[in-house]
Formats: structure tokens, C-alpha cells, sequence
């Protein structure tokens, strides 16, 4: 991982004047090189591969934005920062009023259709090239299918990324040029899923694939074969809503993960979101970004986005709502590694401590705790931290799988048993922030009891997933592929701590965001607006 995060900055270097433009459709070949020198000089293959990876380190562009979309604009967080005035889009968001004007929904379908861009380049180029090592040495057959493999991985997660906030988008498989701008149409979100299904499918069951279960540490952050399984369960999952049949297919999917034994539930609850928390076996794919002081574009901001305002230094946005606090039952420890408060002790590198002062700005009483790192972890400059993002955990897997078993008429018992076991790991870790000098929250000492095969255990999975994955940006797209998200935020509209958040959400509307305005203009009105807006 240390050769890859290193040459992400290089390529952003090499790649800088295509990978910033506002507009998706422009992409000229690396640097000042052209097309035969760049794919003729080593490594080249490998750059190619991680510039496809870059799309994940666009901090405004994807990382804000998926904080935006699959947190604040729901009921488990409110937007927070300095006041009200403070990025108000974002706070429109999540009060059901969205406009195609929106910076959040423009800046993530730029971010995403210009890492597709980079994917599209490379399956272009690299299956033709004659690509060399970086000793020189022809690259190899299988590594280069493994490359374009990954690749078409990393295409296919932007690809459903788009689809679960728009529905249909433009689907773009080959480089365009200005003339395609007024040629685009969107594709149906059927015709998107069924793209992103046939590329995992095929990605999964690549010989040249890499394997967790061969994984080497310095390839820890790549994707592999059960990554795509999982993306794929999660795919079948989403696009169920409307066609249950889906449901078997993503129950066999996660099976895939869970067959392959490569993974397991971490011991402790908090250590996966501590420093190397991408090492433990709970880590399908994770978004591994760290302090590297001579690679700036390398850290995350994340967790300056959203710390706390005042002496910590951060911005103070993604703040948790009450609502999800209360969803918490008594004696889950998970609780305390989701939520920091006013009054918490961190220590501080000189040997003093830092205390937590939420009293300068409007705030839900809480803040992030999995992307709130003490002084010791932060960055060397602005954005600069060493932190992690887990898109896909272990957990996730088990809790998928239980619920394709059932929705598709399984096993009561088995579901069960494999909610227990994300459960039963919660109950069992320790309730102590060891990163923290003091906490004012007190996990009570009291067992979190089995959930029962005579249980609602449609309500029960639902619940899990909200504890268990909270703030790790999954609520609004788990409640649109439940098809609860405007029920929900209606009826957390009238709580009084919502200050009618989530009152304009409409059935037929909100289930999809609108298509950004800029885009529409550019395809000179050949991509056309979602109803309703």
C-alpha cells in the first residue's frame, strides 16, 4: 500500500490537468507524454491503476459529498459547521428540498464520472500497450488482467455510487470527445444495474483476480475477488426494491465472502477504526489514506470536516442527532466509539489534554467519534490525517447475508445466528475509549441479548445495520432500498429536536436526488431531469 499511496501522488502529478477538470468528458492523455511514450515507460500500467484509484481522494467532490449524502441528509445526522448560513446546501439536503443547483449533488457526479473517466482510459490503453515493470521487463499477461480487473472493480462502484443517488445516469464506457457531450442520454437505473452486475460478475470470477485470501500487507487496500462478491450482494440488495427476485442472488453473493474464510469479526468494536484498523480481518475493502508529510494529496480531510469546531481545529460538520443516540440500546458499548460529547478528554502530544467545547457553535450534542482523531493521529498540515474508510466491513457482509436469507424466505434460525454473531461481538467488546483520557458517556453494565428466530427479525437486521454501521455514510441508501426513506424522515420531521428536518420529503421525488443543472447544460439538454424537480 505504501507503493501505491506514493504513486497517487505522482500520477496526480502527471495527471493533474485531466483529473481537475469540471467537466467529466474532457480527458487528454498523461501529462505532457504522449500516448505511446507514457504506455511504453515502466510501470506505466501501475500508475494507470492508481490513478483509476484517485477517484476515492477528492475530498469536496466524493469524500464531503458521501458524508453529505449518506449521513446529514438523513435522520442519523445533522450538517453542523459554523451556523446555519455555513454550506446551506447541505443542509437542504436532508430537509427534502434539494435543487439541481445543489454544490453536493454537482460536485459528486463531476467527482465520480472523472474517476470513471481515468477507467475508461486505462481499459482503453492497457489492453494493447506494450506495458513494461518497473525494471523494464515486459509486464505479464496476468498481471496486467489482473490490473484491468481491478480496474473494471473500481468503474463498477462509481457506476452504482451514481445510481443510488440520480437512478439512471449516463452510462460511459468508452473516452468521449466534445462532440459526444450533446449525445448523452441517461441509461435506465435497470440498464446501470444491469452494467455493474455483469462487470463484478466478471471481476469475481477472473483467474487473474487477487484474492483475499493470498493477499500480501503492501497490497492491503486493493480490491479483490470477494470485494467484488460483497459489491455485488450489496448491488443485488439495493436494486431489490424492485425486483425481489434479487434478494437469492445477493444472499449467494455474500455467502461467497462468507465461504472464503478470509475475513472475520475484530475482536474489538473500536479498533477498526483506530490506526491500522485496515489490517484487521474485518476489512473487505477500505479507503486507506495516511499522514505521508511529502504526499499531501494522500491524507484525508474527513476527519477535519468533521471534529469538533474551537481547539481541536476542526470544522464541526456531521453531527449525530439525538435520534440516533436513542437507537442504541443500554449496555452497547458501539455506542461510545460512534459519538464524542461535550466534556470528553483526549490527550494532547505535550503531555496536557484536550477537552471537548461544543459551546461556540449551534450543535446536536455529538460529534463523529469514528473519524474524530486524537492530536496524536492528525495530520501534519490542512487534510492532512492518516485515516481510513472501511466501504465495505465484515459486519456489513454478515448483516447483508442475513437479510437476503430473509427477504428470499430463509432460514429464521440461521438469519438469526448471524445477526448474533455482529451482536454478540458488539457485546463483547471492551467498554473503555482507549484512546481517551475521560468519557462522559458510561456504557451501563447490561448484556445485549440474542436476537431470536421469533423475532421481527426484518426489524431486528434494520436496527443492527443502523447501530452497528452508524455514520459510516450507509443510512439514506439503506432506507431507499427499503423503500422507508420518506416515511422515515417524515416522521423524524416531527420530533422536537429535528427542527422539521425531513417534512418536504414526497413519495415519487425524493427517492432520487436531481440531476445538477450544469450537467444538463452541457449536454445541451440531451440528459434529462429526474421528475419532479
Amino acid at each position: 500500500m505504501k507503493k501505491l499511496s506514493t504513486l497517487l501522488f505522482v500520477s496526480f502529478l502527471t495527471l493533474m490537468g485531466t483529473s481537475c477538470s469540471e467537466d467529466f468528458l474532457d480527458h487528454t492523455p498523461p501529462g505532457n507524454l504522449t500516448d505511446q511514450t507514457f504506455y511504453n515507460s515502466p510501470d506505466a500500467a501501475f500508475k494507470s491503476l492508481v490513478t483509476c484509484y484517485r477517484g476515492f481522494y477528492n475530498f469536496w467532490g466524493y469524500e464531503a459529498a458521501r458524508a453529505e449524502l449518506g449521513n446529514m441528509a438523513t435522520d442519523d445526522s445533522d450538517k453542523g459547521g459554523s451556523d446555519a448560513g455555513d454550506r446551506p446546501f447541505v443542509t437542504d439536503l436532508g430537509y427534502g428540498r434539494a435543487l439541481s443547483s445543489n454544490e453536493t449533488l454537482s460536485g459528486y457526479w463531476a467527482a465520480c464520472y472523472a474517476a470513471i473517466g481515468n477507467c475508461n482510459v486505462a481499459l482503453e490503453r492497457l489492453p494493447e500497450a506494450n506495458l513494461i515493470d518497473a525494471s523494464g521487463a515486459p509486464l505479464s499477461d496476468n498481471l496486467r488482467n489482473r490490473y484491468l480487473a481491478e480496474i473494471r472493480f473500481l468503474r463498477a462502484m462509481f457506476y452504482f455510487e451514481l445510481t443510488k443517488v440520480f437512478g439512471g445516469v449516463p452510462l460511459i464506457t468508452t473516452t468521449l470527445t466534445v462532440d459526444d457531450r450533446t449525445k448523452l442520454n441517461r441509461a435506465t437505473s435497470r440498464e446501470v444495474f444491469e452494467f455493474v452486475e455483469k462487470e463484478l460478475l466478471a471481476v469475481a470470477n477472473d483467474p487473474d483476480m487477487l484474492s483475499a485470501t493470498s493477499m500480501q500487507p503492501a497490497e492491503l487496500g486493493r480490491a479483490t475477488k470477494e470485494a467484488a462478491w460483497a459489491l455485488l450482494a450489496r448491488t443485488y440488495l439495493f436494486f431489490a426494491k424492485d425486483d425481489t427476485a434479487l434478494f437469492a442472488k445477493a444472499r449467494d453473493a455474500a455467502k461467497k465472502v462468507i465461504d472464503s474464510n478470509a475475513f472475520a469479526l475484530h475482536p474489538e468494536y473500536q479498533e477498526i477504526f483506530l490506526e491500522h484498523g485496515y489490517k484487521t480481518k474485518e476489512a473487505v475493502f477500505s479507503i486507506i489514506m495516511g499522514d505521508v508529510p511529502a504526499v499531501p494529496i494522500y491524507g484525508s480531510t474527513t476527519p477535519v470536516y468533521t471534529s469538533p469546531r474551537g481547539a481541536t481545529g476542526g470544522w464541526g460538520f456531521d453531527m449525530p442527532t439525538q435520534d440516533l443516540v436513542n437507537e442504541f440500546e443500554e449496555g452497547d458499548p458501539r455506542l461510545l466509539f460512534t459519538i464524542i460529547e461535550e466534556g470528553d478528554v483526549f490527550p494532547r502530544l505535550n503531555g496536557t489534554t484536550e477537552v471537548l467545547d461544543f459551546s461556540t457553535y449551534a450543535n446536536t450534542g455529538y460529534h463523529n467519534r469514528k473519524s474524530y482523531l486524537p492530536e496524536s493521529r492528525r495530520g501534519q498540515g490542512w487534510g492532512n490525517d492518516a485515516w481510513t474508510y472501511h466501504p465495505i466491513r465484515y459486519a456489513d457482509v454478515l448483516l447483508m447475508y442475513a437479510e437476503a436469507l430473509i427477504e428470499s424466505g430463509g432460514s429464521k434460525e440461521e438469519a438469526a445466528s448471524y445477526i448474533n454473531m455482529v451482536r454478540q461481538r458488539a457485546a463483547n467488546s471492551t467498554p473503555k475509549d482507549v484512546e481517551a483520557v475521560s468519557r462522559v458517556l458510561k456504557v451501563a453494565d447490561k448484556e445485549l441479548p440474542d436476537v431470536k428466530p421469533t423475532d421481527d427479525l426484518r426489524k431486528a437486521v434494520r436496527h443492527e445495520r443502523r447501530v452497528e454501521l452508524a455514520m459510516e455514510y450507509h443510512r439514506l441508501f439503506d432506507l431507499i432500498r427499503w423503500n422507508t426513506l420518506v416515511e422515515t424522515m417524515n416522521a423524524f420531521s416531527k420530533l422536537p429536536f429535528s427542527n422539521g428536518k425531513g417534512a418536504n420529503f414526497t413519495k415519487g421525488k425524493s427517492e432520487v436526488f436531481p440531476v445538477p443543472q450544469v450537467e444538463i447544460d452541457r449536454s445541451g439538454g440531451s440528459i434529462a431531469q429526474n421528475p419532479n424537480y
